[in-house]
C-alpha cells in the first residue's frame, strides 16, 4: 500500500525533513564544535613543537584554560548567530540536491506518486566559523613540524594536554599486559 501524500512518511515530506535536519547542522552543529576541534589541533601543535616543555605548568594551564574560554566563546556566538532554515531555503535545497525547480516541489505536494528524493550531504560551513582561517596556520605548523622534527613521541603531543600528569607514566598504565 502506497502511502498518502500528507503522511509524514511521503517520499517529498521525508526529503524536506531530513533536507531541514542537514541544514540545521550545517548552521548548529559544525560551527558550534569547529572551535573546539580547532583548540584541541593547535595544542597537539604545540604540544609536537615541545612549546609546552618549556612553560612552567601554571603558565601551560593557564594557556590550555583561556584557549577554553574562547573556543567556548566562539561557540556560543554560533549558537547565538543560528538562524533555523526557512521553508524555502528548505525547498530550494531540496530542489537542487534532486536536479529539480523548487516549484516542481510544491507541484508535488498534490501528486500520488510522488518519486523518492535524495537528500544532500552536509557542506561544512567551517569558514563562519574560522574568520581567521587558523585551520590553515595549524595544518602548516603541523606538516612543517613533521618535516622538520620528524615523527615526535605520542607522549610529547599527550603532554600538551595533561599539564599535572606525566604522560609516560599514564600511557603506561593503559597499555595492555
Amino acid at each position: 500500500m502506497q502511502p498518502s501524500n500528507k503522511s509524514p512518511f511521503a517520499p517529498l515530506n521525508r526529503g524536506l525533513f531530513f533536507t531541514k535536519a542537514t541544514m540545521i547542522w550545517e548552521r548548529l552543529v559544525l560551527p558550534s564544535l569547529f572551535p573546539f576541534v580547532l583548540l584541541a589541533l593547535l595544542i597537539a601543535v604545540a604540544g609536537q613543537w615541545g612549546l609546552f616543555a618549556l612553560l612552567p605548568k601554571v603558565a601551560h594551564i593557564a594557556v590550555l584554560t583561556v584557549g577554553l574560554i574562547i573556543s567556548a566563546v566562539a561557540a556560543v556566538r554560533m549558537v547565538l548567530r543560528f538562524r533555523m532554515p526557512s521553508f524555502t531555503e528548505v525547498n530550494t535545497r531540496l530542489a537542487l540536491d534532486n536536479g529539480l525547480k523548487p516549484e516542481r516541489l510544491l507541484a508535488m505536494r498534490h501528486e500520488k506518486q510522488q518519486p523518492v528524493l535524495k537528500v544532500g550531504k552536509a557542506k561544512a560551513g567551517i569558514a563562519a566559523s574560522d574568520p581567521f582561517a587558523l585551520r590553515y596556520v595549524a595544518l602548516s605548523a603541523a606538516i612543517l613540524g613533521f618535516l622538520i622534527l620528524g615523527p615526535v613521541p605520542v607522549t610529547q603531543v599527550a603532554s600538551a594536554f595533561m599539564p599535572l600528569s606525566n604522560p609516560v607514566q599514564t600511557f603506561a598504565s593503559l597499555s595492555l599486559r
